[in-house]
């Protein structure tokens, strides 16, 4: 069975977010993948680039990391609030 997408089409709904945070906080693609492996996310290049592009699904695992690095909840990162 298919992955369902988000409502704008892309395969994950956090992607924007992220890539806001990231500009905020100062960090490059290559400094939040870091920063993941840090928290035990061993993955390959250019992850950061498709989970903010939309093209990779994340897992809720990788929304909890995401969401201790930035200090913002769960809700904000899913739904902007």
């Amino acid at each position: 069975m298919p992955k369902k997408l988000s409502p704008d089409g892309t395969k994950n709904l956090i992607g924007k977010r992220v890539k806001e945070l990231r500009s905020i906080n100062n960090l490059s693609q290559e400094e939040l993948m870091g920063q993941m492996q840090l928290l035990g996310f061993d993955s390959e290049r250019g992850v950061i680039k498709r989970i903010e592009n939309g093209t990779r699904f994340v897992s809720d695992i990788e929304v909890q990391a995401f969401s201790r690095l930035f200090d913002v909840s769960y809700e904000y990162l899913i739904d902007g609030d």
